[in-house]
């Protein structure tokens, strides 16, 4: 091969990556035309959308509908019996053993809470446990990335083969447009939301870990809800959700305004934990956890 053959093949092969890469930037475009014309910072937006983090990625909405589908699938006898009882994980031994740990570490933290918010120490543990096992998982996905990926997949052509269907009928084929377009705009409310939140507390959107539905924090609020109910604990002046003076205090608000008090019974209870989390199954194991931890500390203080 002659070194002009040879200097002709990478001179195409910089052009091609090229074109790759700006074919992928301006795939972005409609999204940060969207937030722009929404109310951001043209700079602002452009920065973020900049950092190496954020990558679009069909897979990630595609696993997002593989499973909704699945659910979908799912025979109700099935759905009934999983929606019957806590996940019995969480109150295992050693679990069970961290949780009143830490507990009991941070009791004066945690009943000072209690009395500003009303929400006893045995419930925030519960559900600090099982949302980040005690704020030690707190999840490898960039939150801003998932979130704009989602939010620019309204079509589930993008991502159909990905999914593991040969085929649909036509019903499912629009059940799976029209849930794939809510999940698209459900995603740019919390993108929106993530920058918005961001942008008060001097963070960098594109550096917060998340889970792959984009929540964060050792609470593990989505954007919105950061929005909404997340509040500075340890008073000084910005809402940081991986500390644990904010995160604790957020989640105790976060029940409080949903109508939590500690004299409710148990049915009341589950209601308002669902709020967290729309999941019987996770509400159950909620108010197990907390039951678990009040039967042990009844036991071994401290009280």
């Amino acid at each position: 091969m002659s070194k002009k053959l040879v200097l002709l093949i990478f001179i195409y092969l910089l052009a091609f990556s090229a074109a790759v890469a700006a074919a992928a930037d301006n795939g972005w475009d409609p999204l940060k035309d969207r937030l722009v014309a929404d109310g951001f910072n043209r700079e602002y937006v452009d920065t973020v959308f900049a950092a190496s983090s954020v990558k679009f990625d069909s897979g990630i909405m595609a696993r997002k509908m593989k499973a909704l589908l699945r659910l979908k699938f799912e025979p109700p006898a099935k759905k009934k019996k999983r929606e019957a009882s806590f996940d019995s994980r969480y109150v295992g031994p050693v679990l069970l053993a961290g949780a009143y740990s830490y507990l009991r570490e941070h009791y004066d933290l945690l009943t000072s809470i209690d009395k500003k918010y009303g929400v006893a120490p045995s419930v925030v543990v519960a559900l600090l446990l099982v949302e980040t096992k005690l704020g030690f998982t707190l999840g490898d996905n960039p939150a801003f990335s998932n979130l704009a990926n989602m939010a620019a997949s309204q079509d589930p052509v993008l991502f159909f083969d990905e999914l593991g269907y040969d085929k649909l009928d036509a019903k499912d084929m629009d059940w799976l447009k029209r849930r794939t377009k809510k999940k698209a705009d459900w995603a740019y409310r919390e993108l929106a939301a993530l920058l918005t939140f961001s942008s008060a507390n001097s963070v960098n959107p594109a550096e917060i870990p998340g889970s792959p539905y984009g929540a964060f924090g050792i609470c593990q609020f989505m954007p919105t809800t950061a929005l909404n109910y997340a509040v500075d604990g340890d008073g000084d002046g910005r809402i940081d959700l991986f500390g644990r003076e904010d995160a604790l205090a957020s989640m105790a608000n976060f029940l409080k305004r949903h109508g939590w008090r500690n004299s409710l019974g148990k049915e009341k209870k589950l209601k308002v934990i669902y709020r967290y989390n729309h999941s019987k199954v996770y509400a159950l194991t909620i108010y197990e956890v907390a039951e678990q931890l009040e039967r042990i500390r009844s036991v071994f203080g401290p009280s």
